[in-house]
């Protein structure tokens, strides 16, 4: 029998991921999962690794806004007198 794997693209804020992730360490700590944990570990580890991107993204937008803002144009004026 074959295996398939799916792409699913779900968009997801930043607070929603925090709070899928706080959710499933919440549903982790109970001793009603300990036999199927596994997928839930999974789901997890996927889960914080988007937050590390979402923050790496957001890190690149503010040092790149940083770098356009502190651009210096200098001139110089000459008054013929």
């Amino acid at each position: 029998m074959r295996e398939y794997t799916c792409t699913a693209l779900i968009k997801y804020s930043k607070q929603e991921v925090e709070l899928h992730i706080n959710a499933l360490k919440i549903a982790l700590q109970g001793e009603s999962m300990q036999s199927y944990r596994g997928p839930y570990l999974a789901l997890l580890k996927d889960m914080e690794r988007i937050k590390d991107q979402i923050l790496d993204k957001e890190n690149d937008a503010m040092a790149d806004r940083k770098k356009k803002t502190q651009l210096v144009v200098e001139d110089t004026v000459v008054k013929n007198v």
